[in-house]
């Protein structure tokens, strides 16, 4: 797989999210501020609730536009072809029964994307999984939480 369509497919949903998230924002904003919203009784939390939930939606968008800066400034050095698992590795694997196919990232973990038909799964070279299958090579095994070996079918 190309590692490039790869990163750019990621990029591409992240700065949707990103839209997504300050749009949400803009309008929770809107709303904590507008007239309807005002407080008719002192139980009445709706401008309060719209407020928290304008700065959560701010916080995220916040969150999603560090992950795109990351990114890109790291774009050369995800796109290098790996040998072994290291950060920037497009890893496919064998987990208990199945096979699932990972890209070390240094932001966006956990998010998912599909890719030609595959899905993959962006993860942190912190994550469990991650520190777990670091450094190994094409058919070496690692030790899984659950007891279980994963074993390390390609890297890219």
């Amino acid at each position: 797989m190309d590692k490039t369509k790869l990163l750019d497919a990621l990029l591409a949903s992240l700065k949707a999210e990103l839209a997504g998230a300050v749009a949400a924002s803009k309008d929770a904003a809107a709303y904590a501020t507008n007239e309807e919203s005002r407080a008719e009784s002192q139980w009445d939390t709706q401008g309060i609730e719209a407020s928290y939930l304008a700065a959560g939606q701010a916080s995220q968008a916040g969150q999603w536009a560090h992950a795109i800066e990351v990114l890109e400034q790291a774009r050369n050095e995800l796109v290098g072809e790996r040998i072994a698992v290291l950060p920037g590795a497009l890893v496919r694997c064998r987990l208990g029964g199945g096979v699932e196919t990972f890209f070390l990232a240094p932001a966006a973990g956990g998010h998912v994307l599909e890719i030609d038909g595959e899905e993959i799964t962006v993860i942190s070279p912190h994550s469990p999984i991650a520190e777990r299958m670091m450094n190994r090579s094409p058919e070496e095994t690692f030790p899984l939480p659950s007891g279980a070996t994963g074993l390390v079918l390609e890297v890219h």
